[in-house]
């Protein structure tokens, strides 16, 4: 399984993703987990249609485009749209989920590679991933 949303830091790790299912004839599992502005839809109550159906529609086409680039490549694969509008769990924690329905073999995340402050600050789903996993991981840096 390899999680992506369609940043560059994503797409390498989707690169690395399909080299390893080609070398091994594996079936690669793309997963999209659709990160809702918790503020106003749980706080609140307030989760205007347009904005959901924004959100929605950001997470096929990231996941329409990646499954192209797998299927070029003539890898098995499907995707998963991960919708938890209503959950408090974090993506994290939804993906974790996610690999354990999937029983993934490996889970591969792209990383940004930020310490210190900038973690702090910003979180990392990625960090948060690997505490969680019950799963092996493979982080693969954005950075070379």
């Amino acid at each position: 399984m390899v999680a992506i949303d369609g940043s560059p830091v994503a797409m390498h790790a989707l690169d690395e993703a399909m080299r390893m299912a080609k070398s091994q004839g594996a079936e690669l599992i793309l997963a999209y987990a659709v990160e809702y502005p918790h503020i106003y839809v749980q706080d609140l109550g307030y989760d205007p249609p347009p904005i959901t159906e924004a959100l929605l529609n950001d997470g096929r086409d990231v996941l329409a485009k990646a499954e192209s680039l797998v299927k070029n490549r003539r890898i098995a694969c499907g995707s998963i749209l991960v919708n938890n509008r209503d959950t408090t769990d974090s993506i994290a924690e939804q993906l974790q989920k996610l690999a354990d329905e999937c029983q993934a073999d490996l889970v591969v995340l792209g990383t940004h590679g930020r310490g210190g402050f900038k973690r702090l600050l910003l979180g990392s789903v990625a960090e948060t991933f690997l505490r969680l996993s019950t799963r092996p991981v493979l982080l693969i840096p954005g950075k070379p």
